[in-house]
């Protein structure tokens, strides 16, 4: 009998053990998470990969059960962040006031080095970047809102069209897509 109770306490130990360690193994991956996500936003260097969009006026037709319209984009969206340009491929749903001749352009596609670009950090581990485009047709103001996981939202404003958020993750930048 002091064999089972001294074999179940072991048992018990080692449990308690793996879980500690575990534990600790992810705090120490969500510590170096949040460094990263400061470091690429503090230094105006990063990738923002959408995964979904999501356009402000809503379809009568086509509204989701939760009120919403996302839509699910397959890879390849992004904007892209540096000290000296911004870069964006991203889709466009939703109303357009005036309309483009060439139907290649629908999209939210550009390439600057005209812009402002404004960090605030709103509260612990959230940032806010406001950047201002000067010469871009399609977008005139970009908000991104980034926690310190490396979730993020981004609200494309234009004069010439309605309001469009995406949903997606900060990455480090990629030299394929400068």
């Amino acid at each position: 009998m002091k064999n089972y109770y001294l074999g179940f306490t072991c048992f018990f130990f080692c449990l308690l053990l793996s879980a500690c360690s575990s534990s600790l193994k992810t705090s120490v991956a969500k510590t170096e998470q949040q460094e990263k996500v400061a470091k690429l936003v503090g230094m105006q260097n990063f990738v923002f990969e959408a995964t979904q969009a999501n356009p402000q006026r809503i379809s009568i037709l086509n509204i989701l059960p939760n009120g919403q319209q996302l839509r699910n984009l397959s890879p390849g969206y992004f904007l892209s962040v540096t000290k000296d340009s911004v870069k964006a491929n991203l889709p466009f749903y939703g109303r357009a006031y005036t309309s483009n001749f060439n139907s290649d352009d629908n999209g939210i596609k550009f390439n600057t080095k005209d812009f402002n670009y404004h960090l605030k950090q709103k509260r612990k581990g959230v940032y806010e970047i406001t950047i201002i485009l000067n010469n871009v047709k399609t977008a005139n103001e970009l908000t991104l809102d980034i926690t310190e996981s490396g979730y993020a939202t981004l609200q494309v404003q234009s004069i010439n069209r309605d309001i469009i958020s995406f949903y997606g993750d900060i990455t480090s930048t990629k030299t394929d897509i400068l």
